[in-house]
């Protein structure tokens, strides 16, 4: 009898995709405020990268993450080129000096994370990351921390992204005013702009009130419990070159919040095999 393993002409089940990366991205906001803005560590829209290619810069807060000093020494960013094909660099810090990237053809980044570091084995003050011709943020690595934090992520081209949804929380506050709406939104090719001009359709809303914290160590120690939220009948694909992104926007004042998703990257390495619901 044949082992079934060696049967070569099976059908891939509906709910597998193969050859795929699984990617988490997640952020705290401190100050989300009345209309829709990504969550981020920045606190604010991260700068977007021209599509006809830009460089990029690391600016350190601190002098003692450097090559001679005890926090990071090194960081990997990791992106899409002009033709929107995945893009790796490192840069290494130089203390409280700008230190830029050799290439001049990014447009978008997924992630940072620190790739080489001394004995605190953090970055020791915050890394921020820049467009080297304007001068705006893309993201930064907080003090004490590890990855940049951009609730967003650029599909490469050639690829598709299934998500299968998102999860969110808001801040408790001593004087609650109203609530956080969360929308995961994706913007599709073509409309990506440098001044954050992408027209963004909404995949999927949540509502959240702003919990007391004046009652959170009396309400059963649940001031805000992270909530989430999973598409119906499966993962919403993601096409190539698309952005995807998890926007907040406060009802009243600004308010904290948190929140992140995965996304599956299909055609990003081989033998790599998912369920996707």
């Amino acid at each position: 009898m044949t082992d079934i393993a060696n049967i070569q002409n099976l059908a891939v089940p509906a709910t597998v995709v193969t050859n795929v990366a699984i990617h988490r991205v997640n952020a705290d906001n401190a100050t989300v405020g009345t209309s829709f803005e990504p969550i981020t560590n920045l606190d604010a829209a991260p700068t977007r990268l021209a599509t006809a290619g830009d460089g990029i810069e690391i600016d350190g807060a601190s002098g003692t993450d450097d090559a001679a000093g005890t926090g990071a020494t090194e960081v990997t960013v990791k992106g899409l080129d002009t033709a929107f094909a995945p893009k790796e660099g490192t840069i290494a810090t130089d203390g409280t000096t700008p230190s830029e990237h050799s290439a001049t053809d990014w447009t978008f980044v997924n992630e940072m994370y620190i790739s080489g570091v001394g004995t605190d084995l953090t970055s020791a003050g915050v890394l921020t990351l820049l467009d080297d011709a304007a001068g705006g943020s893309l993201g930064q690595i907080d003090a004490g921390q590890v990855n940049m934090q951009n609730c967003m992520w650029k599909v490469p081209a050639g690829h598709t992204g299934y998500i299968n949804g998102f999860w969110y929380s808001v801040l408790p506050t001593a004087a609650p005013v109203g609530g956080v709406r969360f929308q995961l939104q994706m913007s599709q090719h073509g409309l990506q702009g440098v001044v954050n001009s992408e027209t963004w359709e909404s995949l999927a809303e949540v509502y959240m009130d702003e919990p007391d914290s004046d009652l959170a160590a009396t309400v059963a120690g649940k001031p805000s419990a992270p909530s989430y939220f999973e598409f119906p009948g499966g993962p919403v694909v993601i096409p190539e070159k698309a952005i995807v992104q998890l926007a907040a926007l406060a009802t009243s004042t600004g308010a904290a919040v948190s929140g992140g998703f995965n996304i599956i990257i299909q055609g990003s390495g081989a033998g790599t095999t998912t369920t996707v619901n």
